[in-house]
């Protein structure tokens, strides 16, 4: 490691190969997961996709990338861009970018280190939403990002001649308030996801069958209401929806709260 940018983000990819090369899996998953990483750990850019239960387009994204990741927010039109520097439950993005940071705090400036990838997981909606319309819109959008970051070249896709304009600003991983049913029930949404919410506004109703007595649930902090479950008959304790807050208040295993 010296004061050579370009030189320290070399060095570190080829021992991050050298790790990955290095791994003896266990298991079949594990196997899988080493070829993944061993393809995308010294990449400039890795878009995980994926979808939810039932969601707006929104992305997770490390903390120190939010500038970089401005741009395919914009293009994709996510509602939601959650950052957090260790979000939890170690998923695949983070595998892949993480180490930067970690790294850069580890030698505390004292050479430098930038967030070399670009790596983010990009939930594509629902897992109900399929049509073609929508997977040409994606798929437009994605290459006119590639073209973008200069990993395609002009003509490859369309890309507009200025960005669009955010739907969001970028909000902390830690301010997404889980909205739990308190008790089991028939779940009625009285909101739209996408839409922004108050602290204290209504998103749904719960019903128990039996008694007929309906709770209503509420969110406690601002902000965008994106994902909610696929379920509508509900169990005490399931998490029914989320809502983007921008200030944060959780901590531990974000992913799985």
């Amino acid at each position: 490691m010296n004061q050579d940018a370009a030189h320290n983000v070399a060095t570190i990819r080829a021992h991050a190969l050298a790790s990955v090369a290095r791994w003896q899996p266990a298991t079949d998953a594990e196997t899988l997961k080493k070829i993944l990483l061993g393809m995308a750990i010294d990449a400039d850019i890795v878009l995980d996709l994926h979808c939810d239960n039932e969601a707006v387009l929104h992305i997770y994204a490390g903390t120190p990338l939010a500038a970089a990741a401005a741009p395919l927010a914009a293009l994709m039109g996510a509602h939601a861009v959650l950052l957090a520097l260790a979000a939890g439950e170690e998923p695949f993005d983070e595998a892949c970018s993480r180490l930067w940071w970690d790294l850069d705090a580890h030698f505390e400036g004292r050479h430098p280190i930038p967030p070399a990838c670009l790596s983010t997981t990009v939930e594509l909606r629902g897992e109900m939403e399929v049509g073609y319309a929508l997977a040409e819109r994606d798929a437009e959008a994605l290459l006119a990002f590639l073209v973008h970051s200069g990993v395609l070249a002009a003509g490859a896709a369309r890309l507009p001649a200025e960005l669009p304009a955010p739907l969001c600003q970028p909000t902390p991983l830690e301010g997404v308030e889980p909205i739990l049913a308190p008790h089991a029930g028939v779940l009625v949404y009285t909101r739209e996801m996408g839409e922004r919410l108050a602290a204290g506004d209504a998103l749904g109703d719960l019903i128990d069958p039996v008694s007929g007595a309906t709770t209503t649930l509420r969110c406690t902090v601002p902000g965008v209401f994106f994902a909610r479950s696929g379920h509508r008959h509900v169990l005490r304790g399931m998490n029914v929806g989320k809502i983007a807050g921008a200030t944060a208040f959780r901590a531990g295993k974000l992913l799985s709260q």
